[in-house]
């Protein structure tokens, strides 16, 4: 499906954690700057994975699920977006696709998309004891994509909501743990005219919310841009948020135009494959170019450095830009390569099993 002028416009913010630069409302002034957490080793897997050329079906065994999959979503993100007669998935068909192989306790979050992450993790927390009682089960397993692995970061942490003792591991794929110099580039716009830009914002905003989202709520775009900006996250959010000591993190990051990951991505619990190349979307392309700038060249999806994206054990890169990452493919038409997301988050689950979540 081709989207419109406004899809594009609502694609290149909307899966990222994409003005004057005060803290967001809500939040702590800034603290000296810390060491955030470092990337962890990890043991090597437990079985050997091996290539599913056909895909799931209803023949497959299931695996055990002991905790549920809660998939949360990232900046400007829903559950579908409904424009007219036109809906799309966040996750697309990836819950659908997961049951095929038995995993049918598969959740999915909704939260203020233009909101901070320590708005949206308190929305979520409601949302997470609400699947908790559903299943009887004493434990989650959230998978965030961008901004939503720092919404888990802040449910799971001792100075955040303080769920660690619900949440067995939180998977982060593409998430700004380091900020995205993209929402520093805005900001410095946002700057020039910040009473103007908040009022605009939350004009357009609203009115796409009224149109296009389930949920409605006061979106706050230049406090959700501070909260992934680098320096909000080096300053303030990695020092204050430390990781639970009970809670698995592992993280993913995407990589994309033409770069192969030589180098930033070899270290990963699972293979980089050099070979298998993306070509990031038309729109996704300048954004993508601006971030690579540097020696060497920091290779990222188009909104996400690969580097900003590590936290917890780096499990692997994946051969896609910000929005191939979960199914919203060919916008403009034009792919070097199709990256499977589906099969992608088959692994993903597989591998969280196999930690025995």
């Amino acid at each position: 499906m081709r989207l419109s002028g406004l899809g594009k416009i609502l694609g290149l913010c909307v899966l990222v954690g994409c003005g004057s630069e005060t803290p967001p409302e809500g939040t702590p002034d800034a603290v000296p700057p810390q060491p955030s957490a470092t990337v962890r080793p990890a043991p090597a897997p437990p079985s050997v994975e091996s290539p599913d050329p056909s895909g799931p079906t209803s023949s497959q065994p299931k695996l055990g699920a002991p905790y549920p999959i809660v998939l949360m979503h990232g900046m400007a993100g829903f559950q579908e977006l409904n424009v007219g007669p036109i809906g799309v998935e966040y996750w697309a068909g990836i819950k659908d696709d997961l049951a095929k192989m038995g995993e049918t306790e598969v959740y999915v979050t909704e939260v203020s998309p233009y909101q901070t992450s320590e708005v949206r993790a308190r929305e979520a927390a409601s949302q997470i004891d609400a699947i908790l009682a559903r299943t009887g089960k004493a434990k989650v397993a959230l998978v965030g994509h961008s901004q939503g692995g720092l919404d888990a970061r802040v449910l799971a942490s001792p100075e955040g909501l303080g769920y660690g003792d619900k949440i067995a591991s939180v998977t982060t794929i593409s998430t700004p743990h380091r900020g995205s110099f993209i929402a520093d580039i805005v900001l410095r716009i946002a700057s020039v005219a910040p009473e103007t830009f908040d009022n605009a914002t939350r004009t357009i905003l609203k009115v796409l919310q009224r149109t296009a989202y389930d949920l409605q709520n006061d979106p706050n775009l230049r406090a959700q841009l501070v909260g992934i900006s680098e320096k909000y996250m080096r300053e303030t959010f990695n020092p204050k948020y430390r990781d639970d000591a009970g809670v698995v993190y592992e993280s993913y990051a995407g990589r994309s135009n033409l770069r192969t990951g030589l180098g930033v991505c070899d270290g990963g619990i699972y293979p980089n494959e050099p070979t298998k190349l993306d070509s990031a979307q038309a729109f996704l392309l300048p954004s993508a170019v601006i971030l690579e700038q540097g020696i060497p060249v920091k290779v990222n999806d188009g909104l996400v450095t690969v580097e900003s994206a590590k936290w917890g054990t780096f499990m692997q890169c994946i051969p896609a830009d910000h929005l191939k990452e979960v199914g919203q493919l060919n916008i403009d038409g034009q792919n070097l390569q199709t990256f499977d997301h589906k099969a992608f988050y088959r692994q993903v689950v597989r591998r969280i099993r196999q930690r025995g979540f």
